[in-house]
C-alpha cells in the first residue's frame, strides 16, 4: 500500500517532531499537487519554517481555544478544502516530581495536550464523517501505556488520548474515516531536554518523522509506536503485576 496525500495539515509544526514531518513531507510528496499546511500558536516560528519551504502554508493557531481552531479548520477549508490527512501533533511537557505536584502544572497540560486535540476533532470528525472520507492521526505517546515516575502531569494525558482514540476508533468503522494514535518513545526536542535522567532509545526528530511517515503512507494500522525495542518493553509491562511493576519503577527512580 503506498498512500497519496492532496492535502496534509500538521498541527504543532513549530518545532520538533511535527517541524521534522513538514519538511519529510516536503522533501517526499505523496502526490504531484500535495499540499501542505503547519499550524502552531507561535507565528514567527511557523513563518520561520515556511520560509526554508515556500510551499508550505503556515495558518497559526491556539488549539486551547475552541473558535480559534474553528477558525482555522474554516480557513484551511476555504483555500484547500477539507484535508486529506490531519496530524495532531501538538502538546507540552514538563517533568513534576512528587516535591512540585501541582495543580496548575496538571491543568495546563490537560488543556492543550488533551482538550486542545479535543478542539481539534470535534470539527474534524464532523466535517469528514460528512464528506465520508479523511484520516487523522493524533500524537499520543509510550508515557501513555503506564504511570511512570516524574510523569504525572504528561502521561495521564497521553493515556487519555490513547483510550479516546480507541474508542473513537471502534465507533468510525464504516465511516470512511480513519483514526490512528502515534505514540513515540523519547525524542530529543527543547521538551526532553528538561529531563535530568538518560533516556533509553533517544532519537532525533528526524528520526521520529521518518518512522512517522513510513507507517502514514503505508499502512492503516491503528498505531504507530517506536521504536520497536522500547516499545516491546514498555507494553511488556502493562502485562505486569502492580507489585513488580512498582518494584521496577522503584529502581528506575533509583538509577
Amino acid at each position: 500500500m503506498s498512500k497519496n496525500f492532496q492535502t496534509i495539515w500538521i498541527i504543532g509544526a513549530s518545532s520538533g517532531i511535527g517541524a521534522a514531518l513538514a519538511r519529510k513531507f516536503h522533501e517526499n510528496p505523496t502526490s504531484e499537487d500535495q499540499k501542505v499546511i503547519i499550524s502552531a500558536r507561535n507565528a514567527d516560528k511557523l513563518n520561520e519554517l515556511a520560509s526554508e519551504m515556500p510551499d508550505i502554508t503556515p495558518v497559526t493557531v491556539n488549539i486551547t481555544d475552541p473558535n480559534a481552531v474553528n477558525s482555522a479548520v474554516g480557513t484551511v477549508e476555504a483555500q484547500f478544502g477539507l484535508p486529506d490527512l490531519v496530524i495532531l501533533a501538538a502538546g507540552i511537557y514538563s517533568p513534576m516530581k512528587l516535591d512540585a505536584f501541582s495543580a496548575a502544572t496538571i491543568r495546563s497540560h490537560v488543556d492543550t495536550n488533551y482538550m486542545g486535540i479535543v478542539n481539534c476533532l470535534e470539527p474534524l470528525l464532523a466535517k469528514m464523517r460528512a464528506r465520508k472520507s479523511g484520516e487523522i492521526a493524533v500524537m499520543a505517546s509510550v508515557a501513555g501505556y503506564r504511570g511512570l515516575p516524574n510523569a504525572s502531569a504528561y502521561g495521564p494525558t497521553k493515556a487519555a488520548l490513547i483510550n479516546l482514540c480507541e474508542s473513537l476508533h471502534t465507533e468510525l468503522s464504516g465511516s470512511g474515516v480513519l483514526l490512528r494514535v502515534i505514540n513515540p518513545g523519547f525524542v530529543k526536542t527543547r521538551l526532553t531536554d528538561k529531563n535530568d535522567f538518560e533516556m533509553p532509545y533517544l532519537l532525533e526528530p528526524e528520526q521520529a518523522a521518518d518512522f512517522i511517515y513510513r507507517g502514514l503512507c503505508s499502512n492503516d494500522k491503528f498505531e504507530i509506536a517506536f521504536p520497536p525495542p522500547f516499545v516491546r518493553q514498555l507494553k511488556l509491562t502493562r502485562i505486569l503485576p502492580y507489585p513488580l511493576f512498582f518494584k521496577l519503577m522503584r529502581k528506575l527512580i533509583r538509577a
